[in-house]
């Protein structure tokens, strides 16, 4: 019996310290796309642009997923837009609102909406999370697409915890000038590089930041 008490004491005193290792200091996200075919083609038709981001990592329940929108001109970043998701906690503090903004304590995954459309050279982009969206305008054109800023083909990347990461891009195409235009090259290399090697002259980068 005491063998036993002395166990159940030990792992009273070490759980504190596994759950402190558990934390993670990096997560996976994955990207979506619109399942269903006719509201794909409904998008398609209509010229709207959705993309998605999904979570399953329970260890970051209680985080919040804050995102940062910088529009780049001739590869220096010229304004930032930070939808400031912790001071949005913080004003309604005796609200616990975190399942809206962020990984709730209660739920097993999260995702994000990114959808936008383009009207008169201004792309109306709404970000909804689980409880709340926010509104943002981006400049563009004709040519301009909503999508994944540092990867091809892939659908999921790993991304830090407490640091801005590039997620998703509002982007012209490079011109090979050969006659072929390539959105996927721009994915194979760093965001901040965009201008450098491709002379991308203007583009937004989206930023994700779990905290």
């Amino acid at each position: 019996m005491k063998k036993m008490k002395s166990i159940l004491l030990t792992l009273v005193l070490i759980f504190p310290v596994i759950a402190a290792f558990a934390q993670t200091d990096s997560t996976t996200i994955y990207y979506r796309g619109i399942d269903n075919d006719n509201i794909r083609t409904i998008c398609n038709l209509s010229d709207i642009q959705i993309e998605k981001i999904f979570c399953k990592d329970t260890l970051l329940r209680g985080k919040v997923f804050n995102v940062i929108i910088k529009e780049f001109k001739k590869g220096k970043i010229r304004s930032v837009k930070n939808l400031n998701i912790d001071k949005l906690i913080e004003r309604y503090k005796m609200i616990n609102i975190t399942d809206k903004v962020g990984f709730g304590n209660s739920t097993d995954s999260l995702t994000l909406s990114f959808a936008g459309i383009l009207k008169e050279k201004i792309f109306k982009l709404k970000i909804d999370y689980p409880g709340i969206g926010f509104k943002q305008e981006l400049k563009g054109q004709s040519n301009y697409l909503l999508r994944v800023a540092n990867s091809c083909s892939d659908n999921k990347i790993r991304i830090p915890i407490n640091t801005e990461y590039p997620i998703l891009a509002y982007t012209p195409p490079f011109d090979t000038g050969t006659g072929i235009k390539s959105y996927c090259m721009l994915g194979e290399e760093n965001v901040l590089d965009w201008f450098n090697k491709f002379k991308i002259k203007h583009y937004y980068i989206i930023y994700l930041e779990i905290k």
